[in-house]
């Protein structure tokens, strides 16, 4: 009775002092608690990729569980939320799509290098047929604890997984980073061996053989899901002959009207093989003018050079399977001559961005188009905003229609240069003479 009274006779503040200070021990020990019952979620699978990693959830972690792609690499991650200022405690897993490939020991001096850093210690993890190599990192100054590990991965993939740790807890940070190593599963990607098998042939075959007369024009309207024509596309391919270094030659105009238009000149040049090719690109659009120039060399390493807002350089090792999207209207003819029923293919576009696409083989008779479409194939961009193209072929193997499902659906139509500059007077200086498009771009 007598410490009851003593604290109903204490002032208010003093009150208020002693409840903070127990809030403060709840927290302190609910932290120490989940930092030392670490729990995993399930393993989150990066669709057709046959990749699969655990990651901390629960426990003051939180994580969307979802695999995000940006700038040609998808990430997964996830933030311990609880405690002080700082840098919280941080998991991360990225999957690069066209990783150079360095030795494992000059990517661990790599990213201590980029955190200023130094490697304290070093290691590997077998995980089924894969090997991580692992460095502990660490950064004095600050009290920073990385753990690092990378794994090669075919088809010029590799998936790094960082674990960040600030105030000296090297041991979560550890603890962490071996349970999301642990849990990592791979299993090759069969869809993506069949890409490489049809690039490959189509490289072998060389492409002046899928040109008669030695240049290709194709012309197409865009409509919007009203039927009204909002824009169109045009490209030019040739063969220069086999006496040129970079015999073939391709330009591409792309062009939406309206408030968010858009619009993308495009100068290409390779070899007969596709193994060494230069690219230009200039996009306008609503946030202004953007260039990019794209070379691949001899040993297959891209080089991205951007020139707005700030110049950028980047390189990138691509797959067997990787194609400019000038030439992916091949793939569909040798899919359709081959024993695949489905493929995924790198499709690179112009601006240097890399998109795993998935081509499947759809029966005629399954869809309304089959009396009049001798072909048809869905097309599934794969780089998580759910973007896919139905693409309709003719006889002879050219694209005569295509349905786009984006923000809504638009169809692309093949149409003449004719009809296209009466739709778009405004253009008729690119659509009426198409030999500009390749004089601009030598």
């Amino acid at each position: 009775m007598g410490k009851t009274y003593e604290i109903r006779k204490m002032p208010a503040d003093k009150i208020a002092l002693l409840g903070l200070f127990i809030v403060a021990l709840l927290i302190a020990r609910f932290i120490v608690t989940s930092r030392s019952a670490i729990m995993f979620s399930e393993p989150v699978k990066l669709n057709y990729t046959g990749l699969s990693v655990s990651i901390p959830a629960g426990n003051g972690w939180q994580s969307e569980k979802k695999w995000k792609y940006q700038q040609n690499v998808f990430t997964l991650s996830s933030v311990f939320t609880i405690g002080s200022g700082g840098l919280p405690p941080q998991v991360h897993c990225r999957y690069l799509l066209a990783a150079t490939n360095p030795a494992p020991d000059m990517r661990v001096k790599e990213r201590a290098s980029a955190i200023g850093g130094e490697v304290v210690e070093t290691g590997q993890i077998q995980t089924g047929t894969l090997t991580i190599d692992w460095a502990h990192i660490k950064k004095a100054d600050i009290s920073l604890d990385l753990f690092f590990g990378t794994v090669k991965l075919p088809n010029s993939r590799r998936l790094d997984i960082e674990v960040f740790q600030s105030a000296g807890d090297a041991d979560l940070a550890e603890q962490v980073f071996k349970g999301v190593a642990e849990s990592l599963k791979f299993k090759d990607n069969q869809l993506l061996e069949a890409g490489s098998e049809i690039v490959t042939e189509i490289k072998n075959t060389g492409i002046d053989r899928f040109l008669y007369n030695k240049s290709r024009q194709t012309s197409f309207l865009v409509k919007d899901a009203a039927g009204r024509a909002i824009g169109f596309t045009m490209d030019v391919l040739t063969d220069s002959g086999r006496d040129a270094q970079l015999n073939i030659q391709a330009a591409s105009f792309f062009y939406i009207r309206g408030r968010y238009g858009r619009e993308q000149a495009a100068f290409f040049q390779s070899g007969n093989n596709l193994d060494e090719f230069a690219w230009k690109s200039e996009t306008t659009g609503i946030t202004g003018v953007s260039g990019t120039e794209l070379t691949l060399d001899e040993t297959g390493v891209m080089t991205i050079r951007t020139f707005s807002p700030q110049p950028k350089e980047k390189n990138y090792q691509l797959s067997s399977a990787a194609i400019p999207e000038v030439f992916l209207d091949l793939t569909f003819g040798q899919i359709l001559d081959s024993n695949h029923k489905k493929i995924i293919v790198d499709v690179i576009n112009a601006d240097g961005k890399i998109t795993p696409t998935l081509i499947s083989r759809i029966e005629a008779e399954d869809t309304a188009a089959a009396e009049e479409d001798g072909y048809i194939l869905r097309v599934e961009f794969l780089d998580g905003r759910g973007f896919s193209e139905q693409v309709y072929l003719d006889a002879q193997y050219q694209v005569s229609k295509s349905l786009l499902q984006q923000d809504g659906i638009y169809t692309i139509e093949r149409s003449s240069l004719k009809d296209i500059a009466k739709q778009f007077p405004e253009r008729a200086d690119y659509i009426l003479q198409k030999n500009k498009l390749l004089e601009r771009g030598n």
